[in-house]
């Protein structure tokens, strides 16, 4: 049996104080497929530019019964906690 593809998380990087900070995390086992997290990715890139934050992404495997390296808000948290207007 072939395994999914969205067994992978993104990590999405903000510049603070002029230094890549890790802001928060896009778990791709939480959609239907690696297309619906990457289209996240795709929003929050565009989002992130259209604030003028500096950001990047790192994408890194997981397994589907492995728990979240790390202990970061989801990029909905992120956007409603940081960044909203």
């Amino acid at each position: 049996m072939d395994e999914p593809d969205n067994l992978w998380v993104g990590l999405g990087y903000v510049q603070v104080d002029g230094d890549l900070k890790a802001a928060f995390i896009v778990d791709a086992r939480r959609y239907a497929d690696a297309g619906a997290a990457r289209e996240v990715i795709r929003d929050a890139g565009a989002e992130l530019r259209r604030r003028g934050i500096a950001g990047q992404f790192e994408m890194r495997e997981i397994r589907a019964d492995q728990p979240l390296p790390f202990d970061l808000p989801t990029w909905d948290e992120y956007l409603s906690q940081q960044l909203d207007d």
